[in-house]
C-alpha cells in the first residue's frame, strides 16, 4: 500500500513543500509552515490544500487587525 504525500503550507501565502523537505519557514515571508491542519490535526496530503478535508476549517493566518 503507497503512503500518501503530505505537504508543509504557508498559511500566509499557500506554498506548499513536500513534508520530507528541511524548511521549516516560508522564504517568501518567514511564516512558519504548517505540518497538520491547526483545528484537528490532520495532515496536509494536496498542495493547492485552502481548507482541511477532514473538518473543513481554513488552513489561512486568521485576518490581523
Amino acid at each position: 500500500m503507497k503512503t500518501a504525500t503530505t505537504y508543509h503550507l504557508c498559511p500566509r501565502c499557500f506554498r506548499a513543500v513536500p513534508s520530507s523537505s528541511e524548511e521549516h519557514y516560508c522564504p517568501n515571508d518567514g511564516t512558519r509552515l504548517l505540518t497538520a491542519c491547526p483545528h484537528c490535526h490532520t495532515a496536509i496530503v494536496s498542495p493547492y490544500a485552502r481548507f482541511c478535508t477532514t473538518c473543513g476549517k481554513s488552513l489561512a493566518l486568521a485576518k490581523e487587525h
